[in-house]
């Protein structure tokens, strides 16, 4: 595996590439899944722009435009910090997005195969 730092829109996430062999190329995988951790840059100030307080409790953004794949909550379900809510389709690269701390999804604000910009309000918690 190798790691790599790559910048997107100002933000610094630090990724890890897996090489696979020819057959493992053919082979259909049931889910892929990814995790990109931003990083401050030193240009950056401490405060981060994907959550957002609002009067009702966290909204979560996109952190980049693409696609909806799949929304794996519905509004009224709890969830644990850390648990996937929505799968984001970015660059061919499926990118989990998921709760910020415990809680109950109040509004899910897309639908699947529907396409987000940066910044787009996702879902509240």
């Amino acid at each position: 595996m190798n790691n790599y730092e790559v910048e997107i829109d100002g933000k610094l996430y630090r990724v890890t590439i897996e090489e696979i062999s020819e057959n493992e190329r053919s082979e259909p995988k049931e889910a892929v899944q990814t995790q990109s951790q931003p990083q401050q840059s030193q240009e950056q100030t401490q405060a981060s722009p994907a959550p957002t307080a609002t009067s009702g409790g966290e909204s979560v953004t996109a952190p980049m435009p693409g696609n909806i794949y799949k929304v794996q909550t519905k509004a009224g379900q709890a969830v644990k910090e850390g648990e996937t809510v929505i799968v984001l389709e970015a660059m061919k690269m499926e990118n989990e997005i998921v709760a910020p701390a415990d809680g109950t999804i109040s509004a899910i604000n897309v639908t699947e195969g529907q396409a987000v910009e940066a910044d787009d309000v996702l879902f509240e918690l």
